[in-house]
């Protein structure tokens, strides 16, 4: 099985699939977000931020461990999102982390290090 990073922010998220030395990218998906003021369109703000939660979650059934990263509170709304939607998924969350915008290399070096200094790799 294989251990994935997250990189989450409210715009996008790349996941990254580690096996061993090989590294697979299966996604970098555009999330549209709009700020707005009034209920009723904050209310669909957080209906899109929810669509773009479970469109990522599906993504990530064949994990063994996840390691979530991003540079602001999106990571851990999208693990709260995980335990309360997709409990089987939420389990498999063993860190987050907060970086800023990091290269791919940088994201799968800090994913590496992560789950070999866990034993986890």
């Amino acid at each position: 099985m294989a251990n994935f990073v997250v990189f989450i922010d409210l715009e996008s998220a790349k996941i990254f699939e580690l096996h061993g030395d090989t590294v697979e990218t299966h996604m970098h998906h555009r999330h549209e977000i709009r700020h707005h003021s009034g209920s009723e369109k904050e209310q669909n703000a957080h209906k899109n931020a929810e669509k773009f939660f479970h469109e990522v979650a599906s993504h990530l059934k064949a994990a063994h461990e996840l390691l979530l990263i991003g540079p602001g509170d999106a990571k851990v709304h999208f693990k709260t999102h995980l335990i309360q939607h997709d409990p089987e998924v939420g389990k498999k969350v063993v860190g987050v982390e907060t970086v800023d915008h990091p290269t791919d290399g940088q994201m799968v070096a800090l994913a590496k290090k992560f789950f070999k200094a866990h034993q986890r790799f």
